[in-house]
């Protein structure tokens, strides 16, 4: 009788024998192809204990592939040899403290999964292990699969980093939420608000999920918009002096003719006063520039010097940066809500809260959503970026300094998708 397809997708049966599936037959025949890669024994090792809980692979399973690889010759991972591990069952369970039954279950998890390639006896029965010799097939498992999973491997490390990082960010955003809430609601004796700020803080630290993570920062949005204190300087605000009134002081201070002294002495010798120069070093006024170096709100100049007006809408910022259509609550979004997408969207690329909160506090938060959204243009379209938090940090360090012109990236990244997005409309202000 013919074979049919179906026969050839079922797996292989024979008594007292492996069962071979589908999967670990195409692993064994993978063997026989060149390897996209040839990693080193610890490079694999420390790939392996780095994967996301999210990887497919259970934890039994994986505690057994790591003491495999340890247990191997770093040698054996050269490009002419092979990566091979030699053991009775009874050696495996004690190296992993399982029972038999796990063992097996571990093994056929992995040899389905294509990370190792199970090679048995010459009857080809499981139990019978032995040692090959000269001119004769080991007996064991191959742990060469794991360099044709290598670029899978890779891929689920930088997801897992970068979900890592995303919940570093998302946690660090609702704990500094969390603390103007409970400043507010002890202010306003507000104890129901502080509680439920209390609840979620307790709540971020049990999950790893992205979505609910935004949903407790939404949370904790929601209440700070409950207990934020409304400004109202007609009703609020004492009866301001006049500003000739405010500005002049008790005592007038150190003009520029009068430096500041220093005074150098010694018991042997008569005192001695240098004064500094006052023209040179004008330590009054130094001090007085230094509480400006991070203003609240960026001023005219700094906005005008890191975007120098560039008409962008909210149909070009979503055009060069499609991951931001995911995070807006609105198709055409404004200001604010870039600025809140560009806030999550800063998480998933890697940068911290912290870098994100310097950022805004020195640029703008507008300006450093574009900051951000350029950055992830450019990792979208292959170009590597090892550390972003480094990354932004430098580009705020040099927007600070007045040299950071965003402007110039806005129009490349307009022109590189000129040819996919023909009309990309930068005409508006968002």
């Amino acid at each position: 009788m013919p074979q049919t397809h179906n026969d050839a997708l079922c797996p292989i049966r024979r008594r007292g024998k492996r069962t071979l599936t589908p999967a670990m037959l195409q692993a064994r025949d993978e063997l026989l192809d060149p390897p996209p890669a040839y990693p080193e024994k610890y490079a694999v090792l420390n790939t392996l204990r780095a994967l996301p809980r999210s990887f497919p692979l259970t934890r039994t399973a994986r505690g057994l592939l790591e003491r495999m690889v340890e247990k191997t010759r770093p040698e054996s991972w050269d490009a002419l040899e092979t990566p091979f591990i030699y053991a009775h069952n009874a050696t495996l369970m004690g190296w992993t403290g399982l029972s038999l039954s796990a063992l097996r279950r571990a093994v056929r998890e992995l040899a389905e999964a294509g990370m190792l390639v199970p090679c048995d006896g010459r009857n080809g029965q499981r139990g019978r292990r032995w040692q090959g010799q000269d001119g004769m097939s080991q007996v064991g498992f191959s742990l060469a699969s794991l360099r044709y999973r290598w670029p899978a491997l890779q891929t689920e490390l930088e997801s897992g980093r970068r979900q890592r990082a995303e919940v570093a960010f998302l946690r660090d955003a609702i704990a500094d939420l969390n603390e103007q809430v409970r400043v507010e609601a002890e202010r306003l004796g507000d104890e129901a608000t502080a509680l439920e700020a209390a609840r979620v803080m307790r709540l971020r630290r049990g999950t790893d999920l992205i979505e609910t993570l935004i949903g407790y920062h939404d949370t904790m949005k929601a209440l700070w918009a409950r207990v934020q204190p409304v400004e109202n300087p007609a009703e609020n605000s004492p009866i301001k002096a006049p500003k000739s009134a405010q500005c002049t002081p008790e005592m007038a201070p150190m003009d520029v003719q009068s430096g500041t002294h220093y005074t150098e002495r010694n018991n042997k010798k008569p005192k001695e006063v240098v004064v500094v120069a006052p023209d040179g070093r004008n330590r009054i006024e130094i001090m007085r520039r230094e509480g400006q170096v991070f203003p609240s709100e960026p001023s005219e100049g700094l906005e005008a010097s890191i975007l120098r007006g560039f008409p962008g809408t909210s149909t070009f910022f979503l055009t060069v940066c499609p991951a931001l259509r995911d995070l807006c609550a609105s198709a055409t979004p404004d200001r604010a809500q870039l600025g809140d997408a560009a806030e999550l969207l800063s998480g998933q690329i890697g940068i911290g809260y912290q870098s994100w909160k310097t950022g805004c506090i020195a640029l703008g938060r507008f300006e450093a959503a574009v900051a951000v959204i350029v950055m992830a243009t450019r990792k979208d379209q292959g170009e590597q970026i090892r550390h972003p938090d480094a990354y932004f940090r430098a580009l705020v360090e040099r927007g600070v300094r007045g040299t950071l012109h965003l402007d110039r990236s806005l129009y490349a990244l307009k022109d590189t998708l000129a040819q996919a997005v023909p009309h990309v409309e930068v005409s508006k202000n968002p």
